[in-house]
């Protein structure tokens, strides 16, 4: 228990501070992952029950850095690729390297650095896969709980304007939604991957708010299911799906709101004829569904396009992309080593970015591509396989219970992320790293004893009541459905 509390701390602390950006924030998730790390250490069963390959994948995510930081002979690392230039300089400085060892990264510092930053994402993936079912639910809340609260913050800082105390603009003549990120992309890339989860639980929610009121026949049922805990929920869920969806589209992010169109279109796809887990409204729930979709769809058209300035063909981001699959040319198959990019890419930099710093490569395949060479390819291939391979198991025939809500709005949150990295440096944030981290063990999670039964049929809590009262008596043996005292059951 002591070890889903760390987690849950992970999940509200890891994106208050510039999104975990900064050494100190970094540093307090770092101890809350060695934590948790000593938290499965003691209990090395948790371990021993995730699939084998999925600890393999990890293992090479925290191997890799520690790669480049192997001691090699001078000799040695100046004949690696990409690193003559850098033994030249050294020796033209008076540098002698004979007799002498250095680590394969172009500077180590950074690569140790980031070797460090990758723990807490690798911790909370780890754990969560072995977070009891009912305490993974509770950690989604707290995950779009904090989506909630960071959409709402950003449109207040959109309303306040750009000189508002609350606005932390990386423009000072533009107004956008920031919430606590420096990067209105990043927040971006945090509410593109909630939305699709919190659309999965407001479509279950739904449908168990019908199962309810079907049976409800009285006055005094009918005044119980207006205080339903299920009717709430679908309040709830309707609120921080359109306080997502709103802080999404004044973000002003060009991708994250062509990625909330393409998320809300899919979470159509897949919920639509799945409302309640068994499409408790017919066609008509899937007709009205589909309606609702497409009106958002329509509305949100002529907002995208009011936020494109330029013409994206014209980004400066297409020619850093240039210059960067230069450098890895230069350093590959090995790499310039993990963290190092913003040292290593002035040498590639385009003349048009004279006098310009670029930390990023705005594209984390090209920027992983070019620190970690055919390692990082490996691991972006075999994760983008499991990725997919998992969708074959996640989508099931017939009812589907809340769970499988849940896992199929991962997946797609997942989706919007994984697209809208190639053109942003979104998981190189340490906050939306966490957040990745918790949905692909979210999407990823395994249970051996899972039952088929509805939410509402497997939940041990369901109270029924004899109609004895109501109906006549030849349908006193009939009972119903009236109130669930645990709305997340399975």
């Amino acid at each position: 228990m002591r070890g889903f509390y760390l987690l849950v701390l992970l999940l509200v602390f890891a994106p208050l501070v510039k999104g975990g950006n900064r050494p100190i924030p970094l540093l307090i998730l770092e101890l809350a992952a060695l934590a948790i790390a000593g938290y499965l250490v003691a209990n090395p069963q948790k371990l021993s029950r995730i699939p084998k390959l999925y600890i393999a994948v990890v293992a090479g995510i925290f191997l890799l850095p520690l790669i480049h930081l192997v001691p090699l002979p001078s000799s040695l690392w100046a004949t690696l690729p990409g690193h003559a230039v850098y033994a030249q300089a050294l020796a033209d400085i008076g540098v002698n390297l004979n007799g002498s060892a250095r680590a394969a990264s172009i500077d180590p510092s950074l690569t140790e650095y980031s070797w460090l930053a990758v723990l807490p994402p690798i911790m909370v993936f780890l754990f969560t896969l072995n977070v009891p079912r009912e305490q993974l639910k509770t950690a989604v809340m707290v995950f779009l709980g904090m989506a909630a609260f960071q959409a709402i913050l950003g449109l207040m800082q959109y309303g306040a304007g750009p000189d508002s105390l609350l606005q932390i603009n990386d423009s000072p003549h533009k107004a956008y939604a920031l919430g606590t990120y420096t990067n209105r992309d990043h927040l971006a890339g945090f509410l593109e991957m909630a939305l699709p989860l919190s659309l999965a639980m407001l479509s279950v929610s739904v449908g168990h708010t019908h199962s309810v009121r079907r049976h409800t026949r009285n006055l005094r049922q009918r005044l119980a299911f207006l205080t339903s805990a299920y009717l709430n929920q679908t309040a709830v869920y309707a609120s921080i799906s359109i306080a997502i969806l709103l802080g999404l589209i004044f973000t002003h992010s060009r991708t994250g709101n062509a990625l909330a169109m393409l998320v809300i279109f899919l979470s159509t796809v897949m919920f639509s004829t799945r409302i309640g887990g068994r499409n408790v409204y017919g066609v008509i729930g899937t007709f009205a569904a589909i309606t609702l979709m497409l009106a958002v769809e329509v509305g949100m058209a002529p907002v995208l396009n009011r936020f494109i300035e330029q013409d994206p063909l014209q980004d400066g981001r297409w020619m850093i992309f240039n210059s960067t699959i230069k450098a890895i040319g230069e350093f590959f198959p090995l790499g310039s080593g993990v963290g190092t990019f913003n040292q290593v890419f002035p040498r590639f930099q385009d003349f048009s970015f004279n006098g310009a710093f670029v930390n990023r490569a705005h594209n984390d395949y090209l920027e992983w591509l070019m620190e970690g060479g055919i390692f990082a390819a490996v691991l972006i291939v075999i994760f983008l396989s499991l990725y997919v391979g998992r969708w074959t198991k996640v989508i099931k025939r017939g009812e589907w219970r809340t769970f499988n809500f849940m896992q199929i709005g991962a997946g797609i949150g997942l989706l919007a992320m994984i697209l809208h990295t190639f053109v942003d440096f979104n998981l190189h944030i340490p906050a939306n790293q966490i957040y990745f981290a918790f949905l692909a063990a979210l999407f990823f999670y395994q249970s051996d004893n899972e039952s088929d039964a509805h939410p509402l049929q497997s939940n041990p809590d369901v109270k029924k009541v004899s109609r004895l009262d109501a109906l006549p008596v030849q349908e006193e043996k009939k009972s119903y459905v009236v109130k669930s005292t645990n709305p997340f059951a399975d």
